[in-house]
């Protein structure tokens, strides 16, 4: 299979620089003089600079330059843009611009104590932009915000957000650290980044670490400028130990995957009663939803996926199975495509419809008897290493701890399994390196994340049952979601392409082939040793997978 040109799950709200990074955006600040408001066009980027000293930007140093000099050398750098994380590792060219310092300084204003531009041009900024984000999908920019004076005079004292949010402190206080997204508004709007957010508050209140929005002085935790949408967080707490990790990569370790496990079973749990409906509930037209009801709407006490209910639309680029859930895959997926802007058009040169016959519907008819047991609640959606932070061993005296989870984008009403499954597809098969004969599956981390999980949230036999059917499909609708936004929105036409074919159609393919039959049965005897009772179902489901 080839590789893709983006995988899923880079599009996280990443938190600060380290390494790499760190060394080659230290300096990386942009102007607001004369800038024109980024362009939907993608653009390509110049290459990344050289390093320089992260004591300039992190504390005080004898050699520290003034803050004009920091800016001046910032405005002679005003269009040096990252490159992003793509299939190859970096790549030069971007699909969205990077956040320039006048949009920054615009965003802010809309915050608490915000400080304002500088009125002069030779004046100190108050804002800096010290890091851009290499993940697609949206542009993500760690900003640092400082009083003009304080600036000036040398003064590094640091307040963190989470030290304003607790101790009302002002954005105007010396290096106040955060980072600022910005998304398109045909990706996200601010009410669909606000669904994101209250279930990330729910989680909070349930004590998950996660890194809250900061809301503006409306009030909303997102805002709308022209066609953008900016969302606004404190740094998260921990080691970003995945920062230069592309997606679909292991983890490092199996103590770090045992974490991960024992991490997403404490979400799980403290999801179960969050009662929000599927996100973008209410989209579809309502000629699609009459006679028919939604699963929010289902009042029999579950959400029963297969009993003809409307297919919710949701929001593009979310770990999603509304059609998945639905006990006809194809007419299912029909419905979908047609409330999605743009995919049926991008689909039309494919013969998607014998393709979703010939390799999703066989796996599909596994899952199928498993729907009516199926108990809905939210998931993240796209839980791997590089939406996680880390606490050292010397800070926990354990081998490994999740410290903040990240990046709810993807997040969506899902099920256990179903979430489950997409965290294993994520990080457990190296998609970018399938030429190897061997070690593609990585067994040793796969075997600890699901001793994690289980020790925190456990399953039971439906659920592993549902959990194995689920995996070979997990990734469809986000690949179909990926067809849209790479053909129709960035005009990838071969991005698309390889979204269609290597990654909608190869990843099933790949489950019906050797590897992934081995894989699935790997499971099932894992399953039916921590779960006995999973033996009659699994034998059953297994005798009916398909093969390549």
């Amino acid at each position: 299979m080839a590789e893709k040109p983006h995988a899923p799950g880079t599009g996280r709200t990443d938190t600060g620089p380290t390494g790499a990074e760190q060394k080659n955006a230290d300096n990386l600040r942009e102007s607001g003089g004369g800038q024109a408001k980024p362009s939907v066009t993608p653009q390509k980027a110049a290459p990344e600079h050289g390093s320089s000293h992260p004591a300039r930007v992190q504390g005080a140093s004898a050699d520290r330059p003034s803050a004009g000099e920091r800016d001046q050398k910032a405005t002679a750098e005003d269009h040096a843009q990252p490159g992003q994380f793509g299939v190859h590792g970096v790549q030069t060219k971007r699909d969205w611009p990077c956040l320039t310092l006048a949009e920054v300084q615009s965003v802010l204003a809309h915050y608490p104590s915000a400080p304002s531009a500088p009125s002069a041009p030779s004046a100190p900024s108050a804002v800096r932009i010290v890091w851009h984000s290499m993940r697609p999908f949206s542009a993500a920019a760690r900003v640092l915000v400082s009083q003009p004076d304080a600036v000036a005079e040398g003064d590094n004292t640091a307040h963190t957000f989470s030290q304003i949010a607790e101790h009302d402190v002002s954005l105007s206080q010396p290096e106040a650290a955060f980072i600022l997204k910005r998304h398109h508004a045909s990706l996200r709007t601010v009410a669909a980044l606000e669904e994101e957010h209250a279930f990330m508050r729910h989680l909070a209140a349930k004590d998950v670490p996660v890194c809250l929005p900061v809301a503006t002085r409306s009030g909303h935790t997102a805002l709308a400028q022209g066609e953008w949408t900016y969302e606004l967080f404190p740094p998260a707490p921990g080691q970003d130990d995945y920062r230069d990790v592309m997606s679909w990569k292991p983890y490092h370790s199996t103590a770090h995957a045992r974490a991960a496990g024992q991490a997403l079973g404490r979400l799980h749990l403290a999801a179960s009663d969050y009662a929000a409906p599927s996100r973008g509930e209410g989209t579809v037209p309502a000629p699609q939803r009459q006679g028919t009801k939604t699963q929010a709407e289902n009042t029999s006490g579950k959400d029963d996926f297969s009993q003809g209910m409307a297919v919710p639309a949701g929001r593009p680029l979310t770990s999603s199975m509304n059609a998945l859930g639905q006990s006809d895959l194809l007419p299912a997926l029909r419905q979908w495509v047609k409330e999605h802007p743009g995919l049926a058009e991008q689909l039309a040169p494919h013969t998607w419809e014998d393709d979703v016959q010939a390799v999703l519907t066989p796996f599909h008819a596994v899952l199928r008897p498993l729907l009516p047991h199926i108990r809905s609640c939210w998931g993240h959606g796209d839980w791997h290493g590089s939406n996680l932070f880390w606490q050292n061993p010397e800070e926990t005296k354990t081998e490994a701890k999740v410290s903040c989870i990240l990046d709810f984008g993807m997040a969506e009403r899902t099920c256990v399994p179903f979430d489950l499954a997409v965290a294993i597809e994520r990080s457990m098969i190296d998609w970018l390196d399938l030429s190897r004969s061997h070690g593609v599956v990585a067994y040793a981390q796969l075997e600890a994340f699901l001793q994690g999980y289980h020790a925190t949230h456990p399953l039971g036999a439906v659920e592993w049952a549902q959990l194995v059917a689920f995996l070979p499909l997990v990734h469809v609708e986000f690949a179909l979601s990926e067809v849209a936004y790479f053909g129709t929105l960035l005009q990838d036409h071969a991005s698309a392409d390889v979204a269609y074919a290597d990654y909608l159609l190869g990843h099933a393919r790949w489950f019906a082939g050797p590897e992934g039959q081995a894989l699935l049965d790997w499971l099932t005897r894992y399953a039916a040793h921590v779960s006995p009772a999973i033996d009659a179902a699994a034998s059953s489901a297994s005798e009916h997978r398909p093969h390549a």
